[in-house]
């Protein structure tokens, strides 16, 4: 059986080892388009994100996942 110790040191050890998301901002910067553009995206539903209080927040898998259905197969 696990001590209310165990259980806390495992979740600062997830919190450790949790993944790194992007703001709109950093996203923006990062692909090179505006916050706007990115804010269209979320709003349209193309891109996902998590809303955390007034912060928006993107996974970047699911920014692979967007990159990769928008990829130009023409050239």
């Amino acid at each position: 059986m696990q001590t209310a110790a165990d259980l806390y040191l495992e979740g600062v050890a997830r919190k450790a080892t949790a993944p790194q998301f992007f703001t709109e901002r950093s996203l923006a910067a990062y692909l090179a388009v505006s916050d706007r553009t990115i804010r269209n995206w979320i709003r349209r539903g193309e891109l996902p994100s998590y809303k955390l209080g007034a912060a928006r927040r993107i996974d970047p898998a699911d920014v692979e996942d967007f990159l990769a259905r928008h990829r130009d197969e023409a050239a």
